[in-house]
C-alpha cells in the first residue's frame, strides 16, 4: 500500500471512530431512520466528545497525531 493511500486509510479510520464518540456522548444525533448525522445543542455533550475522543487516542484506540486528532475531531463537531 502506497503511502498516501495508508494515510488516507487512517484518516477515514480517524473520522469514523471520532464520529461515533461524538455520536455516543450525544454531541452528534443519529437519525436511524435515514443515516443523518445532526449536530447537538448540548455544549457538555461537546466537551465530554473531545475529552472521550483523546482518552482514546491516549490510549492508542484513535492514531495518528495530536493534531490530526484535533482538527478532526474539529472538523466533526464544527462542519
Amino acid at each position: 500500500m502506497s503511502i498516501v493511500k495508508r494515510h488516507l486509510a487512517e484518516q477515514e479510520e480517524r473520522l469514523a471512530l471520532i464520529e461515533e464518540i461524538c455520536i455516543d456522548k450525544g454531541a452528534l444525533i443519529l437519525d436511524a431512520a435515514t443515516d443523518e448525522v445532526y449536530f447537538s445543542a448540548n455544549d457538555a455533550a461537546y466537551k465530554n466528545a473531545y475529552v472521550t475522543v483523546f482518552q482514546a487516542w491516549a490510549n492508542g484506540i484513535i492514531k495518528g497525531t495530536a493534531e490530526q486528532v484535533f482538527d478532526a475531531t474539529k472538523s466533526i463537531l464544527e462542519d
